[in-house]
C-alpha cells in the first residue's frame, strides 16, 4: 500500500529488504578516523561474543517498580521519602525532590515520568548518601553515581501521573518502560478512586505483577480506613483480579510475599505513612527481597541476539552533543559499534556510532537486553550532524543484520476491555482509539470493523495530540 501524503511518522518493522543499507554500505560512509575511533571503543570493552546470555542477569540486579494511583494519595511523597532516607513534613518536602518540574511543585502533580533509585548493600541494607542533594541535574548525577557505586542491588522508580488528564503518560511508563512491578498507592482516606481502577486494569492487561500501599494512615479515621481495607480485600478477591490479598504486618510475611508476587498469586498489602515513618522498614525490606523479572517476562530477547534499542527520549547536552535515552529490547551494545536509527520522516534509516553509554547516570562499556540506557551518537554520513530535530520518541536503533524497513499501514484485529469486566469485546466499526506499541506514540485508528475481513482506514501516528 502507498502511504498518504499526510502520514509523517511510519512504524519501524524488521523484514528482508534488498535496498536495506548493509554493513559493508555503512563501512564505506565512514572515515579511517572513524573506524580507528570504534576500534579504540572495543579494546576498551568486553568482547560481546565471549559473554553467555546469563551473563546480564546475574550482574544488573536491577528490578524496576512503576509507581501508579489516584491523584493525591501520596505516590511522589512515598517515592520521595524511601530514595532519600528522611519523613515527609506533610507539607510536600519529600516529594519536591522528586519532580522534574516547577510547575509540578507549585501544583502537587506529576505530569511527567521521574525516575529514582534506591539501592541495597550486600548485607541488604540500604544504601544512604549524606548529602542527598537537590533535585538538579548534577546534584542528580553525583547521587546516582555514588548509590550505584555502593549498591549490590537496585531497585528503581518510575514516579507516574496520577491525574486523568495524563493517563496518556502513565500508560507509556507501563508499556514503553517495561517494569517488572507496578506499586499501586491507595490514600487511607480517599479508598480505591476510579483512576486507581484505571491503573490496577491496565497492570492486569499487561501481565504485571502488583502490591498496593496504603498511605496516610497516621490522618485516617479507623471506621474509615477499615472500611477502604475491607473493599480493597473485595476487588483484589474478585473475579478479575484473582488474587490472594496478604497484609503484611511483620518480617515473617515478607518471604511469602515476594514469593507469591512473583507468582502472580498473591497481592501484598502495606500500610504506612510518610511522616510518622510506619511500616516504612517492612516496605524496604520487601523491596530488596523482590526478584527480577528479566527472563520471565517475555518482553525481552536474549542478550545474544542483535541489538535492538527502543528511543523515548532524546537530549542535547553540552561538550557531548545528542544523547539518546530508551530501553535496550534485545542484545548488546557497546561504544564504537555501528546500528541504523530510524525510521525518518521518508522511511529511512541512518548510520550512526555510538560514542559512550551511560546506565543509571553511571558511563559503562557495554549495554544488554532489558536495560534502561543513554547513548551518545555520531553519524556515519559524512559532513552531517546529528539534530534533535531529526529523532523522535519511537524511533529505533538495530543492528545492521536485522535489514529494516519501515511500514505504513497495516491490519489488525484489536480487542478492549471495560472496568472490571475485562470480557473481551470487538471494536465497532469508526471507533477512534489510542494503540501504544512499546515506546512508539500512540495511533488514532480511523476505521475498524468486527469482520477482520472488511478493508480499514490506514494507522495513522500523531503522537498524543489526538
Amino acid at each position: 500500500e502507498r502511504p498518504e501524503e499526510k502520514l509523517e511518522k511510519p512504524c519501524a518493522a524488521v523484514a528482508p529488504k534488498e535496498e536495506a543499507l548493509k554493513p559493508k554500505d555503512m563501512d564505506r560512509s565512514t572515515s579511517d578516523d572513524d573506524d580507528e575511533e570504534a576500534d579504540g571503543y572495543q579494546q576498551k570493552g568486553v568482547s560481546i561474543d565471549d559473554l553467555s546470555d546469563d551473563w546480564v542477569e546475574a550482574q544488573m540486579k536491577d528490578v524496576t517498580v512503576a509507581v501508579i494511583g489516584n491523584v493525591d494519595s501520596g505516590k511522589s511523597t512515598l517515592v520521595g521519602v524511601l530514595t532519600k532516607g528522611g519523613l515527609d513534613d506533610g507539607r510536600g518536602l519529600a516529594r519536591a525532590k522528586v519532580f522534574n518540574f516547577s510547575h509540578e511543585a507549585a501544583n502537587g502533580r506529576t505530569s511527567s515520568i521521574a525516575q529514582e533509585i534506591m539501592g541495597f548493600s550486600q548485607s541488604g541494607e540500604q544504601v544512604l548518601i549524606d548529602r542527598m542533594g537537590t533535585s538538579t541535574a548534577n546534584s542528580r548525577n553525583q547521587t546516582w553515581q555514588q548509590v550505584v557505586s555502593q549498591s549490590e542491588r537496585l531497585v528503581t522508580f518510575s514516579d507516574l501521573c496520577g491525574h486523568e488528564k495524563y493517563l496518556k503518560t502513565t500508560i507509556f511508563g507501563l508499556v514503553g518502560q517495561c517494569p517488572d512491578y507496578t506499586m499501586i498507592i491507595v490514600n487511607a482516606n480517599a479508598g480505591f478512586q476510579r483512576m486507581s481502577r484505571e491503573h490496577l486494569g491496565i497492570a492486569l492487561a499487561l501481565r504485571i505483577p502488583f502490591f498496593i500501599v496504603i498511605t496516610k494512615i497516621d490522618i485516617a479515621p479507623q471506621n474509615v480506613f477499615d472500611e477502604n481495607l475491607a473493599q480493597l480485600h473485595k476487588i483484589v478477591k474478585s473475579n478479575a483480579v484473582k488474587r490472594q490479598p496478604l497484609v503484611v504486618t511483620s518480617e515473617d510475611h515478607l518471604e511469602q510475599a515476594a514469593t507469591g508476587i512473583y507468582g502472580k498469586q498473591v497481592c501484598p498489602m502495606f500500610c504506612i505513612s510518610n511522616v510518622t515513618g510506619e511500616g516504612l522498614p517492612l516496605l524496604r525490606s520487601f523491596l530488596q527481597r523482590l526478584p527480577s523479572r528479566l527472563q520471565d517476562s517475555g518482553l525481552f530477547k536474549p542478550p545474544s541476539s542483535p541489538a535492538e534499542f527502543h528511543i523515548d527520549s532524546i537530549y542535547v547536552v553540552p561538550g557531548v552533543g545528542l544523547v539518546v535515552g530508551g530501553v535496550v529490547r534485545s542484545g548488546r551494545i557497546c561504544p564504537g559499534q555501528h546500528l541504523l536509527l530510524g525510521p525518518d520522516k521518508v522511511s529511512q534509516f541512518k548510520p550512526v556510532m555510538v560514542k559512550t553509554i551511560q546506565y543509571k547516570r553511571v558511563t559503562v562499556e557495554m549495554a544488554e537486553s532489558g536495560q534502561h540506557c543513554s547513548f551518545a551518537l555520531r553519524s556515519l554520513v559524512k559532513r552531517e550532524t546529528l539534530k534533535k530535530s531529526m529523532f523522535r520518541k519511537g524511533m529505533v536503533m538495530l543492528g545492521p543484520e536485522l535489514q529494516p524497513k519501515a511500514i505504513w499501514s497495516f491490519k489488525a484485529e484489536a480487542r478492549w476491555t471495560v472496568g472490571f469486566d475485562f470480557s473481551s469485546q470487538s471494536i465497532l466499526n469508526c471507533a477512534l482509539v489510542s494503540a501504544h506499541f512499546a515506546s512508539i506514540c500512540p495511533a488514532a485508528v480511523c476505521g475498524a470493523s468486527r469482520n477482520v475481513d472488511v478493508p480499514v482506514q490506514l494507522c495513522r501516528s500523531h503522537g498524543d495530540q489526538d
